[in-house]
C-alpha cells in the first residue's frame, strides 16, 4: 500500500503532465488550475522530511515551467494585440484574417469592443 506522500507525489506529477498538456489544448486557465495545485501537491508530499522526493521535484519543476510558459503565451498575445491597435499594415493582415475566418471586418469588431485604435490606410 502507498503512503500518503506516495500519493501526493504520484498526483502531483500527474498534474504537473496535465498542466502541460493544457498549455496547448486550453490555454489561460487550466494550465495555471493544475500546475498550482501540482506546486501545492509536490511541497505538501515533502512532509516532515528535509528534502523532496523525486517525483515531486520534478512535478514542481514541470510544473512552474508550464506556468512560465503559458504566462509567456498571454504577454505576448496582449503585445501582439497592441501591436496590431497601433501599426495599420499589420491591421491590415489582420482584418483580412479575420475577415475571411469570422466574417467580421477589422473595425467593426474595434467598434464592437470600443477600443479605440489608428486607422489602416
Amino acid at each position: 500500500m502507498q503512503s500518503p506522500k506516495e500519493r501526493l507525489s504520484r498526483t502531483s506529477m500527474s498534474l504537473a503532465v496535465m498542466s502541460v498538456f493544457t498549455i496547448f489544448v486550453f490555454p489561460v486557465i487550466l494550465p495555471y488550475i493544475f500546475g498550482s495545485v501540482a506546486l501545492v501537491m509536490a511541497i505538501l508530499s515533502k512532509g516532515g522530511s528535509e528534502r523532496f522526493p523525486r517525483r515531486s521535484r520534478t512535478a514542481a519543476v514541470i510544473s512552474g515551467i508550464a506556468l512560465a510558459v503559458n504566462t509567456a503565451l498571454i504577454v505576448l498575445s496582449i503585445l501582439y494585440f497592441i501591436q496590431i491597435l497601433h501599426d495599420p499594415e499589420l491591421q491590415k493582415q489582420f482584418g483580412e484574417t479575420l475577415y475571411r475566418m469570422y466574417g467580421i471586418t477589422f473595425e467593426e469588431l474595434m467598434n464592437q469592443l470600443g477600443i479605440p485604435y489608428t486607422t489602416a490606410m
